[in-house]
């Protein structure tokens, strides 16, 4: 089997000119294998445990056995991805910690090199640490990222490891998924709290490895997140200067443009302050979902539905291009209260519609609308909470035998979550009634309710079960 572990050139400060910066990282053949008859090191390799068992119950191997390149059969099955072929090793003796090959890695280093989260997780579960380093100063969590694979990343970034560990050069996580252009990785290792202004032995700043790689979408995340655009190298050039060397101006300049900045990283002036931005944007919804309704009324529904979605397109780039100042219809409104005003529309003209119409034409269904009036109510208050209440973090599961508050607030969204399924029954039944009047027979959102009502006694009742058992815990 060739080429199954490389050693990854790091990025330098002498790689960042017009002549290398695009460069790929080189890889090179650093071990190799080659038995000719099977053996324990083979076995593993292929994940044969029959074979290992036999080998080893024979007393001919065993789990730490090391062949010539100092490396055990628990390396091999791990960079394989023979999972059983580990468990058994593992349940054999073998060290989970082992260093070998030309670079003095561990198991869990091996399969890092390419993302095999299963194997992870079984070695981190056996007692592997994913703070020792290899000979390239690379530990469990630079290996990972430089696989890309987002995945295993997660799952390291909730292990015991510092997400702002560096290697032998100071290079961090970020800095190699900003190098690379992998900008889910950034994304995610931002979200966990990387520093995007540490500095390297060189000076360079996670935004100056990404200008070198030209990928818009992480420069603009660094940015938003703190990254210094004036930050400087050891040669005093900022990360504009490098792209405009690395002739990367053209990305650095949409990525900030689209964080609503110029290329000096200077923030465009909104038309309104932030609190009246947000109110603004909160309120807009309401206004344009009347003027869509009434033009929907008003004229015939082929030339009544075009002007409608014009309206809401004019609504949105107001929203965007106006109130935001962004140059991007779809990122900019994901931070603001766009979407809750949406739905609060929606809200105010269901209630309206059935204040003024459903309840002087179907007064001989005073149980229906009581029972409208509650869910609604219910519906608007536990919305309102949510988007007015601090979200805070997800902890880690408490250890002590009590409920957390991520339990608990898994219980307020089962009820949340019950009450909305419950408003959009009634809603449904406010539609009907509109279509066909209030001739209508005995409506029918009552009796759609049970199932609603049902689903969310179950729901409720089995995440309460699951708290109660991890209390006991």
């Amino acid at each position: 089997m060739d080429d199954l572990v490389h050693a990854k050139s790091p990025p330098s400060a002498s790689l960042v000119s017009l002549d290398s910066a695009t460069a790929t990282p080189s890889f090179s053949q650093t071990q190799t294998m080659v038995h000719d008859e099977m053996s324990v090191f083979v076995a593993a390799q292929r994940g044969d445990v029959a074979a290992l068992r036999q080998l080893i119950e024979s007393g001919s191997a065993a789990a730490t056995d090391r062949d010539e390149q100092n490396v055990t059969p628990l390396h091999w099955a791990a960079i394989n991805a023979h999972i059983a072929a580990c468990r058994y090793l593992l349940e054999q003796g073998a060290d989970v910690d082992a260093r070998g090959g030309d670079l003095v890695a561990t198991p869990m280093q091996w399969a890092a090199r390419n993302g095999y989260l299963y194997i992870i997780h079984l070695l981190i579960a056996h007692g592997a640490d994913p703070t020792v380093a290899d000979s390239q100063g690379y530990n469990t969590l630079h290996l990972v990222t430089h696989s890309s694979s987002i995945m295993p990343l997660l799952y390291l970034l909730h292990q015991p490891i510092s997400v702002d560990s560096r290697d032998a050069q100071g290079h961090t996580a970020l800095m190699w998924a900003a190098y690379q252009g992998d900008a889910l990785s950034v994304d995610l290792l931002l979200r966990h709290g990387a520093n995007a202004n540490l500095k390297d032995e060189a000076g360079l700043t996670p935004l100056h490895w990404a200008v070198v790689r030209g990928n818009k979408v992480c420069i603009r995340r660094l940015v938003e997140k703190g990254g210094d655009v004036a930050a400087k190298d050891a040669e005093e050039r900022t990360p504009r200067d490098m792209a405009v060397e690395l002739k990367s101006l053209g990305a650095w300049k949409r990525a900030l443009e689209e964080g609503g900045m110029n290329e000096h990283g200077v923030k465009r002036a909104k038309p309104l302050s932030d609190r009246n931005t947000k109110i603004a944007i909160f309120a807009m919804p309401t206004l344009f979902f009347y003027l869509i309704f009434m033009t929907l009324s008003v004229l015939p529904w082929y030339t009544g539905v075009l002007l409608a979605m014009a309206e809401f397109f004019g609504m949105h780039h107001i929203v965007t291009r106006v109130l935001l100042n962004k140059n991007t219809y779809t990122d900019s409104v994901s931070q603001t209260p766009y979407f809750a005003g949406i739905i609060t529309a929606s809200l105010i003209w269901v209630v309206y519609s059935w204040v003024t119409r459903l309840l002087h034409q179907a007064e001989s269904h005073p149980f229906s609308h009581l029972m409208f009036a509650l869910i609604v109510g219910l519906c608007a208050y536990h919305f309102f909470r949510a988007i007015t209440l601090d979200p805070g973090t997800c902890p880690k599961p408490a250890s002590e035998g009590r409920l957390n508050g991520q339990t608990w607030w898994g219980l307020v969204g089962t009820l949340i979550h019950g009450f909305f399924a419950l408003a959009v029954s009634a809603a449904s039944e406010v539609v009907a009634l509109l279509v066909h009047g209030a001739s209508r027979p005995l409506p029918h959102f009552v009796p759609l309710m049970v199932p609603g009502i049902t689903s969310m006694a179950l729901n409720f009742l089995s995440r309460a079960k699951t708290c109660q058992m991890e209390a006991k815990k």
